[in-house]
This record gives structure tokens, sequence and C-alpha cells, in this order.
């Protein structure tokens, strides 16, 4: 698995984000395409995972959720949009209750499916995105949950 190949540990995600290089050749990023097949693989995964799928039952049209998500990953791999979707990752996430171990099955996951779906520079290139989005979320949502602390969605 990619998270074996980059060799992360998930407590050392706070500190990855600072590591990874952002000057990453274009012929590494995956196009929109490849973007949009990742993430339905990756949702088909989640959603039948036994302690991941319940995060999911409330969303309404998951079609739409898909292309919000597939939107997000693409603009911040450089990729551009007429109007780019608002997503509040943190106000979304903070109420669902994540837990350490829900991270790191998400993880675990995301990079078994970026190693089936894509060629390994891509996977790779990919894989240090969403290793600061993982970063971001068990520091201010799953680290501050620990600590009592309630952050409502805007």
């Amino acid at each position: 698995m990619l998270l074996r190949i980059i060799g992360v540990s998930i407590g050392r995600l706070s500190s990855l984000s600072a590591e990874v290089n952002m000057s990453t050749p274009p012929e590494h990023t995956p196009e929109y395409s490849e973007i949009e097949n990742v993430i339905h693989a990756f949702y088909e995964k989640v959603i039948g995972h036994p302690q991941l799928g319940h995060f999911f039952k409330h969303i309404d049209n998951f079609a739409e959720h898909e292309k919000r998500i597939v939107d997000f990953w693409w603009i911040s791999m450089g990729g551009k949009l007429e109007q780019p979707p608002k997503i509040d990752m943190i106000g979304k996430h903070f109420p669902l209750g994540i837990q350490q171990a829900d991270l790191e099955i998400w993880l675990a996951l995301f990079s078994e499916t970026l190693e089936q779906e894509l060629d390994e520079s891509k996977a790779v290139f990919w894989m240090d995105k969403v290793l600061i989005i993982a970063a971001r979320l068990k520091q201010i949502v799953i680290d501050n949950q620990a600590m009592g602390v309630q952050i409502t969605e805007k």
C-alpha cells in the first residue's frame, strides 16, 4: 500500500504537511476524469465499510456529494473551475464524531484505491495531498474532540 511505501504513521501526520513538496511536475497530476474514477471507486469501498459507512447515510444526493469532492480534489491539485465549490471541511466533519481509528481506515482505503486506479507517480502525488488533509482532520477534528472542543458547521 502507498502508506507503507511512503512510510507514514498516523502519529506523524501533523508534521508531514510541512515536508510535502508542492512543486511536483504537472505530469504527476491526475486528470479530472481520473479523479472522478478514483473518488467513485473510493466511495464504493467506504459506503460498504462496516466502520465508515454510517458516516455517509445522511447524504441525500450522493452524486452531488461525489461531484463536490471531485471538484475539491481537482482544485487542491492545481486544477481550475469556473465555479469552485465552497467546502467547509471542518464544519462538515467535526459533528460526525470521527475517531483516530476511522481516520486510519479512511487513509488505508484511500491509499488502496489510489494504488489500484492510478499509475504510481500520480498515486504518490495525490497521496501527499491526502496526508495533508488527514493531518488537518486529525489536528482540528479528532484532537479537539478529545479535548471537548465544540465546532459547529458554518
